[in-house]
Parts: C-alpha cells; structure tokens; sequence
C-alpha cells in the first residue's frame, strides 16, 4: 500500500494519504481545508523484504507502526506528530482518514 505526503498550497498544511494500489486514481485533497490544490512532496521510502509468518505478530495491535518506528529512531529522525497519531489510532483500531480501501 503506498503512502503518500501532500503539501496544500492553500493552507501549507503537510499529509499524507495511503491509497489501496499504485494504480489508484484517488484524488487528495487536503486534510484541513479540503482542497484539492495540493502538490505533491518526495519522502523517504524504506522496504521490508523479510517477512514475519508468525500470524501472532500481526493480529498484535502493539506491532503496527513498529517498522516505522524502528526506521525513524535507526536513521536518528524525529517522527512527525502526523505519523505518531496515525500509529496510536491504528494501534486503538481506527483507521487513517483518506485510506483508499
């Protein structure tokens, strides 16, 4: 699932949208004051290519977003509040606002 971060040229306001495909045709708009004037910004991609079979691990509420946080505190980034939200509201069952799904 691919996450994208946005940058609304009306209000400034920074987001990111997860869409279901690559080949999505979602619109974004933006989070704050609904506009569609947005651009959009590059970010830093990581990749797992080793998996975890254990099926304990995902239905493990505590384990989402820990990748991400890994990857944050291993290149010595500070996680975005946008992105420690997006986790705590996974981790309590509530999905992201403006999941493609």
């Amino acid at each position: 699932m691919p996450i994208y971060e946005y940058k609304c040229t009306e209000c400034n306001k920074v987001f990111e949208m997860f869409f279901k495909s690559y080949s999505s045709n979602k619109t974004p708009e933006c989070t704050s004051c609904e506009s569609s004037q947005v651009s959009k910004l590059i970010s830093s991609v990581t990749f797992n290519v080793k998996s975890n079979s254990d099926a304990g691990y995902f239905s493990d509420s505590s384990n989402i977003g820990k990748h991400v946080e890994q990857s944050f505190s291993k290149h010595g980034l500070e996680m975005p509040n946008s992105v420690r939200k997006s986790i705590d509201n996974a981790r309590k069952g509530k999905m992201p606002k403006g999941l493609d799904i």
